[in-house]
């Protein structure tokens, strides 16, 4: 990791010292075993303005949220990045077995995290005010802006790294696109009228066969002055005008649980009195009509950390004694999860401060009803197949690997 624009910091990776191997990645791979990667040559899709995927790149996914402003996290920009160019257009080099031939049209939305939200917050800028008649708040969203941009420069440049060094015609190249003087908000809602300039030039990238990247920034609001646009508005409303076959979205954590997830960094105390029981991840939530929904599908926790972890009883039966892990422990975890409803789940802090678990699946579920699939998950490269996975819509197909993702799909309900 490092802080962009000061010293640097203590950096995420080391070169030349080897990373400690993951049993169950290396028991994956070999049982792939050639056939893991493969020579493909892509055809570069039209350029008609027709969107594949949506990627919403979480801010506590690609930025070290909780640490000193404008930090970024240089691993998981380099992660996610990496997997958005193994599904575009290339020229003939050694791709990942989960990319198609078929390359993908994609529009890129990424967060801020550690970038702009100090900001915004030491100045109030989502409150508004008179931009120009007051300098403090006008300070503070010339600053929230830099740093948002700053942001975006760097994803760009991570970005086109990737893509240069997959061998992509020299055309396919991030467009970056900042919200700021071309999407407008009336009383902090995003108006599609007023905001047509940027939903055209985010076309005309399209058009010219680059990558638009867009993110979330301060905007002009016709009622309060000022507003934040954040960027899961900004993919809902780009949803809506591009009709892309899916949504993405990822973050620093696994999907939807039932609870406070598991330690992002590994498995934790979840249940040190044997009794409660340890959060279920939500594998698959069907979206009614009237936007409630239910959890039809659901991953236990020892399948869930078998899967993610390999080992994990190495790290789990330390800190819960009581509780073994086993698929007979995960059963009545999954029948208590299957079932869930927007009226059941848990509302308990699920360590996410922009709404919890609640929010994030009511988002997922406005996509859907727009019948585009939704799915979460990680930016972990544990296995390095989850996002290109994400991308492609494997999970939703059962022989495409479903079984060896880990994330939330979220679709709408399809009746009979």
């Amino acid at each position: 990791r490092r802080r962009v624009g000061g010293a640097e910091k203590a950096m995420s990776r080391t070169k030349g010292k080897k990373r400690k191997a993951n049993p169950a990645k290396k028991k994956i791979t070999k049982a792939a075993g050639s056939a893991r990667f493969r020579w493909i040559t892509r055809v570069a899709p039209p350029a008609d303005g027709t969107v594949d995927v949506i990627v919403k790149l979480g801010g506590a996914a690609i930025t070290v949220k909780d640490g000193e402003p404008d930090t970024l996290n240089d691993d998981a920009l380099e992660t996610c990045c990496g997997a958005i160019a193994d599904a575009l257009p290339t020229g003939k080099y050694n791709d990942h077995i989960l990319a198609e031939e078929s390359p993908l049209r994609v529009i890129v939305v990424h967060g801020a995290g550690s970038f702009g939200h100090p900001q915004a917050k030491q100045y109030r800028v989502a409150d508004g005010g008179d931009m120009d008649g007051d300098p403090v708040l006008r300070e503070g969203v010339d600053k929230t802006k830099a740093s948002v941009r700053k942001l975006c420069k760097l994803v760009c440049d991570e970005l086109d790294a990737q893509v240069v060094k997959g061998g992509a015609p020299a055309g396919v190249k991030p467009a970056p696109i900042s919200p700021y003087g071309k999407f407008f908000t009336v009383g902090k809602k995003l108006n599609r009228n007023l905001s047509r300039a940027g939903f055209d030039e985010v076309r005309a990238a399209l058009m010219e066969g680059k990558i638009p990247v867009l993110h979330g920034d301060v905007v002009n609001d016709a009622e309060q002055g000022c507003a934040i646009l954040s960027g899961d508005t900004l993919v809902e409303c780009l949803t809506e005008e591009f009709k892309p076959k899916r949504v993405v979205f990822v973050s620093d954590v696994d999907g939807i649980f039932t609870a406070k997830p598991l330690h992002k960094n590994g498995p934790c105390d979840l249940c040190p009195d044997g009794e409660t029981p340890p959060p279920a991840l939500l594998r698959e939530i069907q979206v009614n009509p009237d936007g409630s929904w239910i959890a039809t599908r659901a991953f236990g926790p020892f399948r869930y950390l078998r899967r993610w972890y390999g080992s994990s009883r190495v790290e789990w039966e330390p800190a819960n004694p009581v509780w073994k892990l086993s698929d007979a422990t995960d059963k009545p975890v999954v029948e208590s999860a299957l079932g869930t409803t927007d009226a059941t789940v848990c509302l308990a802090d699920n360590g996410d401060v922009t709404g919890g678990i609640k929010t994030k699946v009511q988002e997922a579920a406005a996509i859907a009803l727009k019948g585009v699939d939704v799915f979460l998950t990680n930016r972990q490269d544990r296995f390095d197949d989850t996002i290109v996975s994400a991308l492609y819509g494997h999970p939703a197909v059962v022989d495409k690997g479903d079984e060896h993702w880990i994330g939330t799909h979220v679709k709408m309900l399809v009746p009979g």
